[in-house]
């Protein structure tokens, strides 16, 4: 969705309609929140499933909070425009006036903002505990030698201790470890 897009729901009165349409999303990092508030210890599928589905989440809400944060911004920037050009002559009342005036005119897409944000910050947290916990699963696993799939891996060489050098003696000569040495 392209800043157009959004700031098109916002002028035509259908935020609700923006809201419907990451409803899903959402709901996502809702459930997700709630399995890592009860502490449901999860294997590395629940984790790689969090993860891949956060990270989707948050590349889609990316572009709609970048486009309320410069639109509230623009708002707030063409508010105190207006606001002076109207004024008698600018002083600290006006300014402070001209920004309250901007603040406000701004506050309802900050209150979106907020909420978007909001999730935006929680799907950047699970991303983060998700790769956390499976590397430490990794870890743990790694340190049993203990593959992806829960079975011990075979070793392709085998545990073999190394020969001593053998001693041959002979009446002229001595070989050791395969260097031949004479007398």
């Amino acid at each position: 969705m392209t800043s157009k897009d959004v700031i098109q729901f916002i002028k035509d009165n259908k935020i609700e309609q923006l809201y419907k349409i990451f409803e899903k999303s959402f709901g996502i990092i809702d459930a997700w929140s709630d399995i890592f508030i009860d502490g449901d210890l999860l294997d590395e599928n629940q984790l790689a499933h969090c993860l891949d589905q956060s990270t989707g989440i948050h590349s889609k809400l990316s572009p709609v909070v970048n486009a309320l944060e410069s639109y509230a911004e623009r708002l707030e920037n063409n508010g105190e425009n207006n606001y002076y050009k109207n004024a008698e002559k600018i002083n600290a009342q006006t300014v402070s006036m001209a920004k309250a005036e901007s603040r406000y005119l701004s506050s309802d897409v900050k209150q979106w903002l907020g909420d978007f944000k909001g999730y935006i910050e929680g799907a950047k947290q699970n991303i983060l505990s998700s790769q956390s916990r499976l590397k430490r699963l990794v870890v743990e696993k790694g340190a049993k030698r203990i593959g992806y799939t829960g079975e011990v891996p075979i070793d392709d060489e085998p545990d073999i201790e190394p020969e001593e050098p053998k001693i041959r003696e002979t009446t002229d000569d001595v070989t050791w470890g395969g260097i031949k040495w004479i007398n």
